[in-house]
């Protein structure tokens, strides 16, 4: 014990004095500019649920834990994590000397804190449902939390890996109200300098951060752009280092400029129509006819010009793949949509719906709403799609079933873990859960999911869980987004998890 305690002596000192080595000599320098297509409604954790507003909690908020680009577990503020024997309580270290960008001790009194504001129901986190299982956080002195879990999770590196779990400073958010969720007091490498919605904001670095990503630029300057004319024009000009959403027109474009590039890094985004489970959608006949109705393969081509693929199972490539599972494709059959529309008694022109798209989101968000409306119509289907800004949108898609007017709503979702994604979007009553699905089956296995860590008990677990929503129809299965980024060659360093989250980690301009 005492050579592996002296081994570990060493090992710390020789990354403190690397990372003292790094602060002294890798100065932050350069102002990067990306334009981005959607504009955050807020920063804080609890209710972020978009990927830009990922990239500045990962830069200004830390967790106790973080993916890494390509979706593995990191330590950032835990130094070690252990379930007690009978697996009700999950302790995890911290770093012990760190502070907020404002000075505020970041001990575990805050981390407890940070939890259990997410957890209170009385907060309204958009995932707290999700998080439940957390049960009460507790601080153990100065450097040590405790879960007291409500029920086993195996999944739980996963979950407080997300950014959704990064730790706020509570004190800051009671003095500063709603401002936090636009200035949010973290102790990441940077802050928030300024922010004016609809318009962008700039992130610089934060002076009291120790840590292993030390700020590299003096700057991110971010511009809201939701049209993509004029996103891509700001590459095209120069006036922007990073673009997001790259439409299929403009690829060659970019390619042919000799100051930047499009990078299509991997992607686990899945689109897809999140139906309204009530009136005619309530039908199974119903949506297995809207299924039938679509030509995937002619939208991702047409439309999306190759930057989609069709769905072939319940979350994108990339979501613990030794989980995941495929079906075969859904066949183009608008005869088998009328025939099931007439079995559910609808007759042409009968059955009217609606359904809430965004304007800049994903990749050709407006043309693909425009064009299903055209394949429902063709199957005898009064369809109105409903194209509303971002902010009208999130509001929408984020009400619960009870409260919508429309009957679907398109929402791309990307999360690492298995868990994440099927407990979050299916298990009854959870907050992200805004179809109202509901199976007792499926909630009963994502149970049995969450009380395992056995590979082979979860892969057949999910596995059912998949092979039943699958069956179920509770959305209108689209593709698969590949991601398209332009990159100007200046950039160095620049990463992207997965789930479409820039990660600022090591970039550097030259």
């Amino acid at each position: 014990m005492r050579s592996l305690r002296h081994s570990c002596t060493v090992a710390a000192l020789a990354t403190g004095l690397s990372f003292l080595a790094a602060q002294a000599f890798a100065q932050p320098a350069g102002v990067l500019r990306v334009a981005v297509g959607a504009d955050p409604a807020t920063f804080d954790p609890a209710f972020n649920d978009l990927p830009v507003g990922n990239a500045v909690d990962l830069a200004v908020l830390e967790g106790l834990f973080r993916l890494d680009p390509q979706n593995n577990v990191q330590k950032s503020l835990a130094t070690d994590s252990s379930f007690s024997p009978d697996g009700k309580v999950f302790s995890v270290k911290i770093r012990a000397g760190k502070t907020f960008s404002n000075g505020d001790p970041l001990n575990a009194e805050a981390v407890a804190a940070s939890f259990n504001r997410m957890l209170d129901e009385k907060t309204g986190s958009i995932y707290r449902g999700l998080y439940a299982s957390l049960g009460t956080v507790k601080a153990v002195g100065e450097d040590t939390v405790e879960f007291h879990m409500a029920e086993p999770n195996g999944h739980v590196l996963m979950l407080l890996a997300s950014t959704a779990a990064s730790i706020v400073n509570v004190k800051a958010l009671k003095e500063m109200g709603a401002e936090y969720g636009r200035k949010p007091v973290g102790s990441g490498p940077y802050m928030v300098e300024r922010y004016v919605g609809g318009e962008g904001f700039r992130l610089v670095p934060n002076p009291k951060y120790a840590g292993d990503y030390p700020a590299t630029l003096k700057a991110i300057e971010f511009t809201v752009v939701p049209e993509d004319g004029s996103r891509m024009a700001l590459m095209e000009t120069g006036a922007a280092d990073i673009v997001e959403r790259v439409p299929p027109e403009s690829i060659a474009a970019i390619n042919a400029l000799k100051s930047a590039k499009v990078v299509t890094p991997p992607s686990m985004f899945s689109i897809n129509m999140e139906m309204v489970l009530r009136g005619p959608l309530a039908d199974p006949r119903v949506r297995q006819a809207l299924n039938l109705a679509v030509d995937r393969e002619g939208i991702a081509k047409g439309v999306l010009g190759g930057l989609g693929t069709p769905s072939v199972g319940m979350v994108g490539p990339g979501t613990q793949d030794e989980l995941r599972k495929t079906f075969p494709p859904i066949p183009f059959d608008p005869a088998g949509a009328k025939k099931l529309l007439a079995e559910a008694g609808y007759k042409p022109g009968q059955l009217a719906l609606s359904f809430t798209c965004p304007t800049g989101r994903y990749i050709k968000d407006v043309q693909v709403c425009q064009a299903l409306a055209g394949s429902f119509e063709d199957v005898g289907i009064k369809a109105t799609p409903l194209v509303v800004d971002r902010g009208t949108w999130t509001k929408v898609v984020g009400m619960e079933p009870a409260q919508r007017t429309d009957n679907m709503g398109m929402v791309g979702r990307a999360t690492a873990g298995m868990d994440y994604t099927l407990y979050r979007l299916f298990y009854t009553g959870v907050g992200a859960n805004r179809t109202g699905y509901s199976n007792p089956r499926v909630d009963a296995l994502l149970k049995e999911g969450r009380a395992t860590t056995d590979p082979a008990k979860q892969k057949a677990i999910y596995g059912e869980v998949q092979e039943i929503v699958w069956k179920d129809q509770p959305f209108l299965f689209l593709w698969y987004q590949t991601q398209a980024i332009g990159v100007a060659n200046r950039v160095q360093g620049f990463a992207v998890q997965p789930n479409e989250t820039l990660v600022f980690d090591k970039v550097t301009l030259n």
